[in-house]
């Protein structure tokens, strides 16, 4: 993947119309935004040409929103009310914003939602199935499912009112989250963590490779408090380190083929346990990573780098 700054140096803005406040959606109005802007309304859809980057602090734009391929769009404090598009290598970043409908990413560099409340999220590929595209929320709310089949899935201190399902990505880490609904993990390459968190469906890990931390104080980072499923857990045909310790379930405890053999302590099952859970080895004590370097801190670097540029590009002006 080319190495590129999360926003491209901007001189002048191309943000045509917004300002524009009587002509609705309706009339198909697009504007064009590169640079900077501030509390305007965009009447119609927005779009960010290829290539291009857009800065936005406290915009709200009534129609859809589309970051073309290569293209970049961060927003401080708005209001999206419509669709959210990121086309390939398209990066987005919003903070303290609000969305009226779905966020979908396909072949896209990644997104960082903080602060957020929206619709639907949904991850794909298209033509880049190895791309590493990422989806990162910290105190986001998805109000509906959050689906990704590429890149990495990185959750913290937020909630996802529908299912949340992950299948064939790098990893899904879930810190501090909810899960309204279920919570499904399947394929992934560098296994996955479910720390601190409630999980108010069923729960499955099936057929993951790397390392799996359900609930335990490692192997991949410490997490010190239980987490909880309201139904079963299902843990099958993992082929890393599975660690499942410290859950309170209220439905089954199964699993089995998980190669090497589970290990886990201190789980409080209500229903029944089964399979390779039955009489589980303590874990061995491990050395715990922090999960940072799988989530945040690719966004804090790209975001440093992204502010020094434009700083130095100066003021645009509308």
């Amino acid at each position: 993947m080319k190495a590129r700054s999360i926003l491209a140096v901007a001189a002048s803005v191309a943000c045509t119309a917004l300002g524009v406040l009587a002509v609705p959606a309706s009339a198909g109005l697009t504007t064009f935004c590169e640079g900077e802007a501030g509390a305007v309304t965009v009447p119609g859809d927005l779009r960010v040409a290829a290539t291009k980057s857009c800065v936005l602090n406290g915009t709200t734009v009534i129609g859809t929103v589309t970051v073309e391929p290569g293209a970049n769009l961060v927003i401080t404090g708005g209001s999206f009310q419509r669709e959210v598009s990121l086309q390939d290598d398209a990066f987005f970043d919003a903070k303290g914003t609000t969305f009226g409908s779905t966020v979908t990413a396909v072949d896209a560099y990644g997104f960082y939602l903080a602060e957020t409340r929206s619709g639907t999220v949904k991850v794909s590929a298209n033509q880049h199935p190895d791309r590493g595209t990422y989806a990162y929320l910290n105190t986001a709310t998805v109000n509906g499912d959050l689906t990704s089949s590429v890149g990495e899935v990185y959750a913290e201190n937020s909630t996802v009112n529908g299912n949340l399902t992950g299948t064939g990505v790098s990893y899904v880490d879930l810190i501090s989250s909810v899960v309204n609904q279920a919570l499904s993990v399947s394929g992934t390459k560098l296994g996955s963590v479910l720390c601190a968190s409630e999980v108010y469906g069923n729960a499955s890990y099936t057929g993951n490779a790397g390392a799996l931390q359900i609930g335990a104080d490692g192997p991949v980072t410490s997490c010190g408090q239980a987490t909880f499923i309201n139904g079963n857990l299902t843990v099958s045909g993992n082929s890393g380190n599975v660690v499942v310790s410290n859950n309170i379930i209220r439905g089954n405890l199964a699993g089995v083929d998980n190669d090497p053999a589970p290990s886990g302590e201190n789980n409080r099952v209500r229903g029944t346990v089964s399979g390779q859970f039955v009489n589980l080895a303590p874990p061995a004590a491990q050395r715990s990573a922090s999960t940072q370097q799988r989530g945040t801190d690719k966004v804090a670097e790209r975001k440093a780098e992204a502010i020094a540029e434009a700083h130095a590009a100066g003021p645009a002006v509308l």
